[in-house]
């Protein structure tokens, strides 16, 4: 599926691949999977947990359920194997294909928090209002 303006614009108001494309220096490439997206690991200089990441094919379509299982785990330091060497060692020819959760699938249908740059909903910054009693007027 091609980039439609709307989706570029997307990618550069959110950060996402701005974020992406600078934290990629220095960052070894670890492994594709067949849905194009590409995973990468960067050991030095980088906070424990926060070394590994995913750069999704569709740039301005991202969604976590695209990552498959096997991938998911070595995101998630669940295993150190790759998500290619979890397919070599377990190929089962009973496992389902993996497919993204299309049930949020529309711009409309899709949740943006509150002072989201893609929410035209202004953030309410207040975070605690008191109760007041109505008052009563004497007669």
């Amino acid at each position: 599926m091609p980039a439609t303006k709307a989706t570029c614009n997307k990618c550069i108001f959110d950060g996402n691949l701005l974020q992406t494309k600078i934290h990629n220096i220095g960052a070894t490439l670890v492994g594709v999977d067949k849905f194009g997206n590409k995973y990468y690991e960067k050991l030095h200089d980088t906070q424990y947990g926060r070394h590994r990441w995913v750069e999704y094919a569709e740039k301005g379509r991202y969604n976590a359920s695209q990552v498959p299982p096997e991938w998911h785990g070595w995101l998630h330091h669940i295993t150190d194997s790759t998500g290619d060497e979890l397919l070599e060692k377990n190929a089962k020819a009973y496992i389902v294909d993996h497919k993204e959760n299309f049930s949020g699938e529309g711009e409309e249908l899709i949740y943006h928090s509150k002072g989201h740059a893609l929410n035209p909903g202004q953030r309410d910054w207040t975070r605690y209002q008191p109760w007041e009693p109505k008052k009563e007027e004497a007669s």
